[in-house]
């Protein structure tokens, strides 16, 4: 995944700093207890934001679709499957449904929000615009809704583990068990660095502008 990650950067239209974009691969690439969180704040908010959203597009068109290829090919191949296996395909619809409407979440509520937020921080809004902005909304509130939506798909993971190494499982199966598996780990970063980066950025912004206003 860190070369489709490394293609996707460098695709997308927004201009990452070349330093962010190796730091971010970097930690792709290594354990996720070794994200090097003060190298990234001193980036600003924003960019990190759009590497966040450029993550949501790769999982969007490439990530997903790819698994639901994986998923169609053993519901064409394969009728008389182990139940569990069957019931994996089950909970990874279900799963994708509820993902895709925390991206949704965050792309129309969350990410807006940081804007304006950025905006207010670099004097763009006016004091009666920045007012209004704090006393409608907050980081809390997003953090009080956000699902660990990473969680859901580590309980799969999880099972996985238990059933992949068996040698009467489909080669497909274990495909698409492997797809899911890495897909879990790449979200899991994807969360470390929303959770441990971008927020942390907002807070310290919403706490100065309140204190300024």
């Amino acid at each position: 995944m860190v070369t489709e990650r490394l293609d996707l950067i460098e695709n997308e239209p927004l201009n990452f700093e070349s330093e962010l974009m190796e730091l971010i691969l970097e930690f792709y690439s290594n354990d996720e207890s070794e994200l090097p969180v003060e190298k990234l704040r001193k980036f600003s908010m924003m960019q990190v934001m759009y590497y966040l959203q450029a993550s949501h597009k790769l999982y969007i068109s490439k990530t997903l679709p790819e698994i639901e290829q994986s998923m169609a090919h053993i519901q064409r191949r394969y009728y008389d499957t182990p139940q569990v296996l069957d019931a994996l395909v089950l909970f990874f619809n279900h799963y994708k449904t509820h993902f895709l409407e925390h991206i949704r979440m965050e792309e129309r509520d969350f990410f807006p929000y940081l804007k304006k937020l950025y905006n207010a921080y670099t004097g763009d809004l006016s004091r009666e615009e920045v007012q209004k902005l704090l006393n409608n909304t907050s980081i809390d509130q997003f953090i009080d809704d956000h699902d660990a939506v990473e969680d859901e798909l580590r309980h799969v993971s999880t099972i996985i583990h238990d059933y992949s190494a068996y040698e009467s499982i489909p080669l497909p199966f274990k495909v698409f068990l492997n797809q899911v598996e890495l897909f879990e780990m790449d979200l899991r970063k994807h969360a470390i660095i929303e959770d441990h980066v971008l927020v942390p950025m907002a807070q310290k912004i919403e706490k100065e502008l309140r204190e300024r206003f």
